[in-house]
């Protein structure tokens, strides 16, 4: 494969996965690789590609004589990926405390504060970044990058589902609270503590995840467009 078209299989490829996450291409919605290729002003063939990769990604689902779509939001998709996130962040948690440093606490007290903040303002989509940027930080301090790498990788995956925050926003205030106490024993150096309080709070989110899904996907037709519209402003 040239150069050039594997440049141009990345750009496609990079374009639609945002799409996909940030919920402007909607669970279902169909990928026409030859409106695609024309939007782009490219051939099908990089576009095919790119729309392969995102299926091994999971992000596509191709179906006979249907074609391309956005995968369909998954219940038991979404509940796999954060029971292997509740053990993996445990881990990370425990293995950083004995890396994590003064800066490093003063940088996530100045984060939780700046979610306190955004919460005050109803900002659920700045919550959402300020909050992965909390978790990461932790577990970037552990001298150990393929586990970084795979929690970082799950985030990522997990973007294109809606932030919770946005739709419980009761369930922002509590992980605010948790947060602090996260801080409290990390800056004790309490390995037990600490990695209990991550595996609680991971837990805590997927329930309040799991409700969420429940209601989405036994709403009523009026209910779904509401909920689509203010995923889609997200």
């Amino acid at each position: 494969m040239s150069r050039g078209v594997k440049t141009k299989n990345l750009v496609v490829y990079e374009k639609l996965r945002q799409g996909i996450i940030k919920g402007t291409l909607k669970p279902g919605q169909k990928l026409i690789m030859a409106s695609l290729a024309k939007t782009f002003g490219i051939s099908e063939t990089p576009v095919r590609e790119a729309i392969r990769r995102l299926e091994s990604d999971g992000y596509v689902t191709f179906t006979p004589h249907a074609g391309a779509m956005v995968s369909r939001i998954d219940n038991r998709n979404l509940s796999e990926i954060y029971l292997i996130r509740i053990s993996l962040e445990a881990l990370a948690t425990r293995l950083a405390i004995p890396f994590i440093g003064k800066n490093d606490l003063v940088w996530l007290k100045k984060k939780n504060d700046e979610m306190k903040e955004a919460v005050k303002k109803d900002r659920y989509e700045r919550l959402a970044r300020l909050n992965k940027e909390f978790h990461l930080r932790i577990y970037k301090v552990a001298p150990y990058p393929r586990l970084y790498k795979m929690i970082a990788d799950l985030w990522d995956s997990f973007e294109r589902w809606p932030s919770i925050f946005s739709f419980v926003p009761e369930r922002a205030a509590s992980a605010i609270r948790e947060h602090d106490e996260i801080i409290e024993a990390l800056s004790t150096a309490d390995p037990d503590r600490a990695d209990k309080l991550m595996t609680t709070q991971k837990k805590n989110t997927m329930k309040a995840m799991q409700n969420y899904m429940v209601q989405l996907n036994t709403a009523s037709p009026e209910i779904m467009t509401e909920i689509l519209h203010k995923q889609a402003g997200q």
